[in-house]
């Protein structure tokens, strides 16, 4: 009898160990089909949301396209608030799915270039570009939000150092050769003696940080690489005009309130403003608003155009930023590209 008790026992304990064991077995496997399964979810919403990012970089472009023909078509070319790609905030739209699909364009007159203070390998106009570069280092610098005892930046040497690292001879403007600083650091480099590519290429500038970089960065831009003009009067927002600079009789200065506020009550009531010397209608001359001529020129029409496009799906997010030059409508160029 107890033996028997004793192979029950021996029975039940192999019974109890082959159940935990199969039990085991389906929790491991249906653990991970719920992984493979999450997996395959996330991998199919990464694919959509690449596809659908991708895809509004194209309907971008396509809308700045047909934006050119019909300027060539009235023979007005102006890029302003009132075009139809125009939307500071972005453009939101409608996606399958639930997914979210946002565009925004940015044409390059809407910050400050960089590159148009030159010209050629040289300063632009060297009686004016060392003045005006110190008048918006001081500026960006009094705004910057950090404690006054870490604004140590001399305005007068950061315009000196960027002029050095981008016109094209070996001298620096102070004296002695322009890669001197740039030698000695680890690795050693040279003045780039170029038009700048980003503004991340700033921070290679002597005297220039990460942080002086990023307070710049709302303000200027590298686009076109080869010059062009300074600020779109019908499409800066109110702290890039800021930035405009000429005579106001009494020397050369950064543009005050008034002035920023008067381009502004242009815009808000539906006009825009041109380099046209008469009055035109729905056009303001810009003398009338600025009687003397800006530095660098203000530009009136874009071809190069910063064009983000952000899309959720789910909880997936890809973002891509492109830079295009439509100045070939029928052909447009791709300058950069990268994810962000």
């Amino acid at each position: 009898m107890r033996r028997r008790e004793r192979e029950s026992g021996v029975v039940l304990l192999v019974v109890l160990f082959f159940a935990l064991l199969l039990f085991s077995s389906i929790a491991t496997f249906t653990r991970r089909a719920t992984v493979d399964a999450m997996i395959a979810r996330n991998r199919d919403a990464v694919s959509r949301a690449e596809a659908l990012a991708r895809g509004g970089i194209r309907l971008a472009t396509a809308l700045l396209l047909e934006d050119r023909l019909q300027e060539l078509n009235s023979g007005e070319q102006i890029d302003a608030y009132t075009d139809a790609w125009f939307e500071p905030a972005g453009i939101e739209l409608p996606a399958p799915d639930g997914a979210v699909l946002r565009v925004r364009i940015e044409d390059s007159g809407a910050h400050l270039n960089l590159n148009a203070l030159f010209a050629e390998g040289k300063v632009r106009d060297p009686n004016n570009t060392e003045i005006f570069l110190h008048a918006l280092f001081e500026k960006v610098i009094d705004e910057m939000p950090v404690p006054p005892g870490e604004k140590v930046y001399d305005v007068r040497e950061l315009a000196a150092n960027l002029i050095d690292y981008v016109d094209q001879d070996q001298d620096r403007l102070r004296g002695g050769p322009e890669d001197a600083y740039y030698q000695q650091q680890e690795p050693p480099y040279r003045a780039a003696n170029r038009p700048l590519l980003s503004l991340e290429e700033l921070r290679l500038v002597e005297g220039f940080d990460a942080k002086l970089v990023n307070a710049l960065r709302p303000y200027l831009t590298v686009h076109p690489y080869a010059g062009g003009d300074g600020v779109n009067l019908n499409t800066a927002e109110p702290h890039v005009l800021a930035l405009l600079f000429y005579n106001d009789g009494s020397g050369h200065r950064l543009a005050p309130e008034d002035t920023v506020r008067r381009i502004l009550d242009v815009r808000a009531g539906g006009e825009l403003i041109c380099p046209k010397q008469d009055d035109d209608r729905g056009c303001v001359p810009v003398h009338s608003l600025i009687p003397n001529p800006i530095y660098p020129p203000a530009t009136y029409s874009s071809n190069v155009f910063t064009l983000t496009a952000e899309a959720q799906v789910g909880d997936v997010r890809r973002e891509f930023e492109a830079v295009i030059d439509r100045s070939q409508p029928m052909e447009p160029l791709l300058l950069s590209w990268r994810p962000r």
